[in-house]
This record gives structure tokens, C-alpha cells and sequence, in this order.
């Protein structure tokens, strides 16, 4: 049994070949170009659809929005209509009469005059009495 034995560690000479093999490999012709360019379609193609597929969610989310904003305007539409409506002096009138609510009559109103403190003099009634 024949056992050849090799250095370990290769020569100068033998790292230079292998460098260059190794660069053989690695250099582009006609099959490794089509798979090249095949990769890099396929990659291209991957982000234009991941991009389309964005743009139609960001789409649907849009028209959705754009839904809800037309049924809140119809909404507020019709809060200022009843707002409107509750506000007219007849709708008042009628919701008094349902309530058997009556005009004032002017010998029912109450004016109190309120001067500021130092231009009255103080009375007994300034100071109310809490236990009489």
C-alpha cells in the first residue's frame, strides 16, 4: 500500500493556480449569462408585482375612506337639518303646547337690580343669620 504524502500547506506557485481556476468559474459565458439574466428578471418581476399588489390595497383602502367620508357628510347633513328644524320658532311653540307651556304674561316677570358693592350702603340683609 503506497501512501503519497503532500505538504499541508500549498506553495506559492500552486495558491496562484488554484486563484485562477476558482476565477475560471466565476467568469460569465452563455449558459451562466441566461441563468444571470433569467435571476435577475425573475427578481424584477418579484418587485413589480409585490409593488402592484401594494398599490391595489392602498387603492381599496382609499375607496373605502372615500365611503366613509360620503356617509359622515350625509350624516352631519341631516344632524344641521334636524338641528334646523328643532331650532324654528314653530316647532318651539308646539313642543310648549305639548307640554301645556304658556307665554309670561308681563305682570309675572321679575327684575332684580344688582349695583356693584361699593355704591350701596350695607344693610341687615348682607349678612344672613343662619340660625334665628
Amino acid at each position: 500500500m503506497a501512501v503519497t504524502l503532500k505538504p499541508l500547506y500549498p506553495t506559492i506557485r500552486e495558491a496562484k493556480e488554484r486563484r485562477t481556476e476558482l476565477l475560471r468559474y466565476l467568469r460569465l459565458d452563455g449558459g451562466r449569462r441566461l441563468i444571470a439574466a433569467a435571476l435577475l428578471l425573475a427578481l424584477m418581476s418579484g418587485l413589480n408585482l409585490a409593488q402592484t399588489g401594494r398599490l391595489a390595497t392602498q387603492g381599496h383602502a382609499v375607496a373605502q375612506l372615500q365611503r366613509q367620508q360620503t356617509e359622515l357628510l350625509r350624516e352631519r347633513s341631516n344632524l344641521q337639518l334636524r338641528l334646523a328644524r328643532a331650532q324654528s320658532l314653530t316647532d318651539i311653540e308646539r313642543r310648549a303646547a305639548r307640554l301645556n307651556l304658556r307665554p309670561m304674561k308681563p305682570e309675572q316677570a321679575r327684575y332684580i337690580t344688582i349695583g356693584a358693592l361699593d355704591d350701596r350702603e350695607p344693610s341687615e340683609h348682607d349678612h344672613p343669620v343662619l340660625n334665628p
